[in-house]
């Protein structure tokens, strides 16, 4: 018998492995980008993201305050919460792309594909022609937040733990994720 979790003292041994990390950034869309303002405070936004690369890729225009901040700042982190209390924090390092760069012509498809579903008939029946329509503009940036370092935190395995059916050190064996619910 696995000897049961007692308290929740060091729950830095809840860790997500990088494969599981991968297949979850893989199939997600909404992560938070935050950011540090001149005074120092830290603020922050929910974005459709798409993970490419090893990098999370979002947009938004270049009047938006944190596109200013990510280029004078570009430490930064994204945070993506998952079901069954999964959670990732990655510190990354932003760039910030201009109108008309190189990735506009993989990124913006690939964002209308992730967005549509969730889109209004009039915008679905448009298609990702007429979803990247909408997203055309001479201010229209490309932010890639590249992770330099992975926090997370997997409350399946607290649960498993406190239960004496797992113990940190132990193999994780994962659950069948065809029986996971996308969250996003």
């Amino acid at each position: 018998m696995t000897r049961k979790l007692e308290d929740f003292e060091d729950v830095s041994v809840y860790t997500i492995d990088p494969a599981r990390r991968e297949a979850l950034l893989a199939r997600h869309q909404e992560c938070a980008v935050v950011w540090s303002t001149h005074d120092g405070w830290p603020v922050g936004v929910m974005h459709l993201y798409v993970w490419r690369e090893g990098r999370f890729w979002v947009t938004c225009t270049r009047q938006r305050k944190r596109v200013a901040a990510l280029r004078a700042r570009p430490q930064s982190c994204v945070i993506v919460a998952f079901e069954q209390e999964q959670t990732l924090t990655a510190k990354t390092l932003a760039r910030v792309h201009e109108p008309g760069n190189d990735h506009a012509h993989w990124f913006y498809p690939a964002l209308a594909e992730i967005a549509l579903p969730d889109q209004p008939e009039e915008v679905q029946r448009a298609g990702v022609a007429g979803f990247m329509e909408r997203l055309e503009s001479d201010s229209r940036v490309i932010v890639e937040l590249e992770p330099r370092q992975w926090i997370s935190f997997d409350g399946r395995k607290v649960k498993a733990h406190a239960s004496g059916s797992w113990a940190p050190g132990q193999t994780w064996d994962e659950p069948d994720d065809a029986t996971a619910v996308r969250a996003g």
